[in-house]
């Protein structure tokens, strides 16, 4: 249809210039019909008024000529006929119808006009007068025919003289008529066709989903006239077409009740949120909500309850949510929350947990009070599915198995997830609970002259005394650093190494270095540094006396910080560490720049001596290089310590010695027996 439009499509401009030329060109011709026609009445009326004058001149000379038969006189009369406009010819006959004289000028040769002459001045071609006998003798009574006059006129000549005056009208009436034609054909382009085909651009502009957004433009021209009108009404039928185009699309893409996207519209986000995700290699969670109970509310208190509840529920997850995600109804009781910006299952599991307490809130509908509750069912892509149906399908049965579970419960499509997840959940709370309980404990394990066997420091190593068990770091450090809760955790390790320090002075006096692990998010924390100094200041032990242990992890986070920090600690007095040395992917060019006093070698490399010894002996080397004391943890056998006994290794410590010992054994076993002395590195 289109292709046919364009193929019979012709501009308005042309269709306008066209009519009015042609509508100049017809009044032109009719106009210059009209002047042929006045034209010729008015030469018809002067030429019978030229030709009775001419008879009225010639009939006396003419008839004293016939009367006296003097055709000499009578043919020089005639002659004189022949010199006024158009006579062509004259003849005078006597009364017995005898030629007596005639006279006659060239007759113009026919053409174009012959016919219409002969319409025009056909009946004024001849004019004839009866010549009767001079009045001048007496004797006659009445008048006596004596001839004829006939005088000829050439019509053809007058109208050619006459066409010859109208062809400069014609041509001056054209000439008018195509200048009007372009004047009018620019003004009407200008203030007509001109508008009317930035409206037909503007139409093509419009969109179809948004018909309100592109408006057609109304030129200041036409503000008051028909074509404005025209305009203003149209872009009335834009703006009511648009607005209910988005009511028809809010209908079928929103729940009529909450105003949340329906499953339509959901359906189109995590497809949006299935390539984004799949472009930027990320993960995204879909959790899928079905509320307990909810058929007792309708049952009992009535469906304008259940409806108000409803609404209350789909306000409650759109704050819980916010920017996190997309709430959406199914229908029924069932709400699914698109959480494209929660990543990982831990993540997920914290935030159903918060989103179950804040569901879980009593509300007050009318005189009745309920208590919510829901199950939630999670899938994440793209581990549970590449596509929305199935990650719908595969939260929906992960639901089912949380309500299989009890009420207000949660799962995840995998079982193995919700259990791991349910674990670190569990255990993150009851870190909060052991840290407000003081169920964290410091054991010691001790740091050994590897030459002399003397213990020169120790090393302050966390557990968590449980329902009467202890717990090792390796079950909580992970969960307590995924949730932050290692700050404070590592800030009370920082306290109760420097209470500790000062303890022993107090009771023993003795002085015995205490080296405390500092985890990367801990080191990162800004208020270590002053955290550190204030302690030390608090408990008045000497900054020697206590060192930081951090992972080459942490320092390569961000290098330069980091050597900003541990100059701070320093020029403090603290030693400082670098644990599991070599493990990581630092630069050994950056190592000479760290502002450190000990190097730890890994128990990984400890592991294999002697066979393997070929990583230790270049931090030993490094080591003696940079003037730096030397631990070597995870001593475990004889060989293992005759080979850093024989490679100059400082100090060290492990099972080989003594496991970690609670505050007590420890005591008793590497302080009670050397309380007269004071040992130091």
């Amino acid at each position: 249809m289109d292709e046919l439009m364009t193929a019979s499509f012709k501009s308005l401009t042309w269709k306008q210039t066209s009519l009015v030329v042609f509508s100049a060109l017809f009044f032109a011709v009719a106009i210059f019909i009209v002047e042929i026609a006045l034209v010729g009445v008015t030469t018809r009326d002067e030429l019978k008024a030229s030709q009775k004058e001419l008879l009225d001149s010639v009939e006396q000379p003419a008839s004293n000529a016939v009367w006296a038969l003097d055709d000499n006189l009578a043919k020089q009369t005639i002659e004189g006929v022949l010199k006024v406009a158009h006579v062509g010819s004259a003849i005078i006959e006597l009364d017995d119808g005898s030629m007596f004289v005639s006279v006659a000028s060239p007759i113009s040769s026919p053409n174009m006009f012959d016919q219409l002459s002969k319409k025009l001045f056909g009946d004024l071609r001849e004019i004839s007068r009866s010549l009767y006998r001079p009045f001048d003798f007496k004797d006659s009574e009445k008048q006596q025919l004596i001839g004829t006059l006939t005088i000829f006129y050439d019509t053809q000549e007058l109208t050619d003289s006459l066409f010859s005056q109208l062809r400069f009208s014609l041509i001056a009436t054209l000439i008018r008529a195509l200048l009007i034609t372009l004047v009018l054909s620019i003004v009407f382009h200008r203030f007509l066709t001109k508008p009317i085909a930035e409206i037909s651009e503007a139409i093509d502009k419009i969109d179809p989903e948004s018909p309100d957004k592109n408006l057609l433009p109304v030129s200041k021209a036409h503000m008051n006239d028909e074509l404005g009108l025209v305009t203003s009404k149209f872009n009335q039928i834009l703006i009511q077409f648009g607005q209910t185009q988005s009511k028809l699309r809010k209908m079928a893409t929103r729940d009529p009740l909450t105003g949340l996207p329906n499953r339509t519209l959901l359906l189109e986000t995590i497809a949006v949120t299935i390539q984004r995700a799949r472009a930027h290699k990320q993960q995204f969670c879909m959790l899928f909500i079905d509320l307990d109970r909810f058929k007792n509310i309708n049952d009992s208190l009535g469906h304008a309850i259940g409806d108000q509840f409803l609404t209350r529920i789909a306000r409650v997850l759109e704050r819980v949510v916010a920017d996190k995600g997309t709430v959406a109804r199914l229908g029924g009781d069932e709400f699914v929350i698109l959480a494209d910006e929660i990543r990982s299952p831990d993540q997920a599991a914290d935030f159903v947990e918060h989103m179950l307490f804040q569901l879980n809130t009593p509300m007050q509908l009318n005189d009745h009070t309920i208590h919510p509750a829901a199950s939630v069912g999670i899938s994440i892509y793209p581990d549970d599915g590449m596509s929305a149906e199935d990650l719908l399908r595969h939260a929906d049965i992960a639901m089912y198995s949380a309500k299989a579970a009890g009420s207000n419960q949660w799962a995840f499509f995998k079982q193995q997830m919700t259990e791991r997840a349910a674990v670190r959940l569990r255990t993150e709370a009851s870190l909060h609970d052991a840290l407000k309980n003081n169920e964290f404990v410091l054991h010691y394990q001790p740091k050994l002259d590897i030459n002399t066997g003397k213990v020169v420091a120790c090393e302050a190593l966390i557990r968590w005394q449980k329902d009467g068990r202890l717990i090792s770091p390796m079950s909580f450090i992970p969960v307590a650093e995924e949730t932050g809760i290692i700050i404070p955790i590592g800030r009370w390790v920082i306290e109760q190494a420097c209470k500790t320090i000062k303890e022993w002075q107090k009771k023993y006096n003795f002085a015995l270095p205490i080296a405390v692990n500092v985890a990367s998010q801990q080191f990162e924390d800004p208020s270590l540094v002053p955290d550190i100094k204030q302690l030390s200041l608090r408990y008045q032990i000497r900054p020697e006396l206590l060192e930081i242990e951090i992972t080459e992890t942490s320092l390569m986070n961000d290098i330069e910080k980091a050597i900003v920090k541990l100059e701070q600690l320093k020029s403090a007095g603290f030693g400082i560490a670098v644990d599991d040395f070599g493990t990581g992917y630092s630069s050994l060019s950056y190592l000479r720049h760290l502002p450190i006093t000990t190097m730890k070698i890994d128990r990984c490399f400890v592991t294999d001596l002697p066979q393997e010894s070929a990583i230790a002996s270049t931090i030993l080397m490094l080591g003696k290089q940079l003037k730096l004391n030397i631990v070597a943890e995870g001593i475990e056998n004889q060989e293992q310590l005759d080979w850093l006994k024989a490679n100059d290794c400082q100090m060290g410590q492990g099972f080989f010695f003594s496991k970690p010992l609670s505050q007590h054994d420890f005591e008793e076993k590497y302080i009670k027996p050397h309380t007269a002395t004071i040992s130091q590195i």
